[in-house]
């Protein structure tokens, strides 16, 4: 499977066969890493799961570039939320799977360097804190 950000926030996923997949390419849309979970995967086999917050100033593509830059250190996602904006500010939210937990620094400076992205914190790290 593929995946591609629509509006909204979301990403819509398709068969890598799908006609969807060749109009999308044809539209200049860039695809998004996905895959479907394995429901009897309950150990992880030494993968590491992490749920990570971006702040971003809201502006188009923003959902694209930073999948974009999760998929480049190797990152799956697992799941993903986006927040209406408000004040021009946007929060995602990104459950990802890595390789291993020593990749996460990288990841998350990577999601930082992207353009409009002004923080990226750890599910548990209070905001208020991480920006102090």
């Amino acid at each position: 499977v593929t995946g591609f950000a629509v509006r909204g926030g979301a990403v819509t996923v398709h068969r890598e066969r799908c006609p969807g997949v060749a109009r999308m390419t044809a539209a200049g849309r860039t695809a998004v890493v996905v895959r479907w979970a394995d429901e009897d995967d309950g150990d992880g086999g030494g993968d590491y799961r992490v749920t990570l917050f971006a702040e971003a100033f809201s502006r188009p593509h923003l959902l694209a570039d930073l999948t974009e830059a999760i998929a480049a250190e190797g990152a799956e996602v697992v799941a993903a939320a986006v927040e209406p904006p408000r004040e021009q500010r946007v929060r995602h939210t990104y459950t990802l799977q890595l390789p291993d937990a020593g990749r996460l620094p990288t990841l998350m400076r990577a999601m930082r360097n992207v353009p409009g992205v002004y923080d990226v914190t750890r599910e548990g790290r209070s905001m208020a804190a991480a920006r102090s």
